[in-house]
């Protein structure tokens, strides 16, 4: 068995605390819930919500999953975290404002019914 890298423990940890996240959110909400990821070169992180539109009462209600900073997290270390949330939560994945050549990448890998696109930069 290889050793864990620090790298590794922090993907662990986000997507430990993602999951814990999702869980009290599911539990407190009705209706479909969706992960609603952005990076944001202003503030320099990745960005994961869950949101819920509700059933019963109109309109959507979100809690903050992570903000994972640049620099702690690559691109591909975010990547890792919303994935293994979407396989745990077997949910769609909305990207928002994202780069052209990164959503289709995502598209090309897993599909567009789990990776669907809101906004999307030219690069």
């Amino acid at each position: 068995m290889m050793p864990t890298t620090p790298q590794q423990r922090h993907i662990r940890l986000a997507i430990k605390k993602g999951n814990e996240i999702i869980a009290d959110f599911k539990q407190h909400s009705t209706g479909k819930l969706n992960l609603w990821v952005s990076i944001t070169d202003l503030s320099q992180k990745y960005n994961i919500t869950v949101e819920a539109q509700g059933r019963i009462n109109p309109g959507i209600t979100t809690a903050i999953v992570g903000q994972l900073p640049f620099s702690e997290f690559k691109y591909q270390d975010f990547v890792e975290v919303v994935m293994a949330l979407q396989k745990e939560w077997d949910i769609p994945v909305l990207t928002h404002a994202f780069p052209k050549d990164k959503l289709f990448s995502l598209r090309q890998k897993y599909g567009s019914k789990i990776i669907r696109d809101d906004i999307a930069r030219k690069s």
